[in-house]
């Protein structure tokens, strides 16, 4: 998934928010999906798409309840460390501290797809459009998760979700290879 430190922060992080934490005594009707009250929401959500709720054995997590803040934080979380990565690909490209300082996310997106070699140094994607889309849907995602509204609840069905949650996965591999791969560049010279 990820590599080093982060990924054991994330896994420590998201294994606070079991399916047991979000749950309610009230049952839920429709087409329910049966899940240990201990499995993290993060590791249910590919699950879910097509359910009403998740049955943990007497309570019962809601797919609307799902999608709140547990969700929310940890999209935040991946989002943030996207960012990270961003960041420090352009610090290592030669960009200067002030520059990346004053830019955002979409600014450091087009500079990221701007560079051929960066694509090159990344064995995820295949194409500058597959990157460039999976970039575009996350950095439009992120408003939904950094600004509180009720988009996520009212506009964001879990098809979406779960996209976002496998979009967010290969970026940070992908930004990651780019970032060893410069770091090994830097030590070689």
């Amino acid at each position: 998934m990820y590599t080093g430190e982060f990924e054991e922060l994330f896994r420590k992080i998201s294994n606070l928010f079991t399916l047991e934490t979000v749950s309610q005594e009230e049952q839920i009707k429709g087409k329910l999906l049966r899940r240990d009250p201990k499995t993290p929401v993060w590791d249910t959500l590919e699950s879910i798409d097509g359910y009403d709720a998740i049955d943990i054995g007497g309570k019962y997590v809601s797919c609307e309840k799902f999608f709140r803040k547990p969700v929310r934080i940890l999209f935040f979380i991946l989002i943030h460390e996207i960012e990270s990565r961003l960041y420090r690909i352009h610090r290592r490209n030669g960009k200067p501290l002030s520059d990346l300082d004053e830019s955002n996310i979409n600014n450091m997106i087009k500079g990221l797809i701007s560079d051929k070699g960066l694509l090159e140094a990344q064995k995820i994607y295949q194409t500058r459009s597959e990157l460039k889309e999976d970039l575009k849907a996350i950095s439009s995602f992120r408003n939904i998760i950094f600004h509180t509204n009720r988009k996520l609840l009212k506009t964001v069905g879990s098809k979406t979700l779960i996209q976002r949650k496998k979009q967010v996965i290969k970026l940070l591999e992908a930004l990651q290879q780019i970032s060893d791969r410069m770091e090994v560049k830097a030590k070689d010279t």
